[in-house]
């Protein structure tokens, strides 16, 4: 399950499963900001421009949008 799909649901309808996946998460994008990633924290789903970007620069390799 997405991240973004399981913090749009009930919060009081969390799993023991569903609350450590996102603990998990959350402690994933902590490190990353802390690394100084700007969108370690985001949850909002890429555009399709973005995704474009990402896949075109994936293909290419050695660009990390």
């Amino acid at each position: 399950m997405d991240i973004v799909e399981l913090l749009a649901r009930d919060p009081l309808l969390y799993t023991e499963d569903d609350l450590t996946l996102i603990v998990t998460e959350l402690r994933k994008s902590r490190a990353a900001f802390n690394l100084g990633n700007v969108k370690a924290g985001s949850t909002k789903p890429k555009t399709a421009k973005q995704k474009q970007l990402s896949d075109l620069a994936g293909s290419i390799g050695g660009i990390n949008l």
